[in-house]
């Protein structure tokens, strides 16, 4: 009998995931909500954390608290447009 299994692979857009910290006006964030909002453990949610702080989104509080900054413009490349050269990037 095959073996049936119960988890899969995802990924986390973490810039999504700050605006949407962001506009829910969430100024901290605790590893154990962000484990349960995304359905994953304290550990994988904690990584995520960590990442996020690594790329600004958020810092690290206290102990599994992270203080979410708001002061930080999102970028992300979009396709270059007629008349705009490539490469040029946007701030929203």
């Amino acid at each position: 009998m095959a073996s049936i299994k119960h988890t899969i692979n995802v990924t986390v857009d973490l810039r999504l995931l700050a605006l949407r910290l962001r506009e829910t006006g969430r100024r901290f964030v605790r590893v154990h909500e962000i484990a349960y909002e995304l359905g994953v453990s304290p550990k994988t949610a904690g990584k995520i954390l960590k990442s996020m702080a690594r790329l600004g989104y958020v810092v690290r509080w206290s102990d599994g608290v992270y203080m979410v900054l708001d002061d930080k413009k999102l970028r992300f490349r979009q396709l270059p447009v007629a008349g705009e050269m490539a490469g040029d990037e946007k701030y929203y």
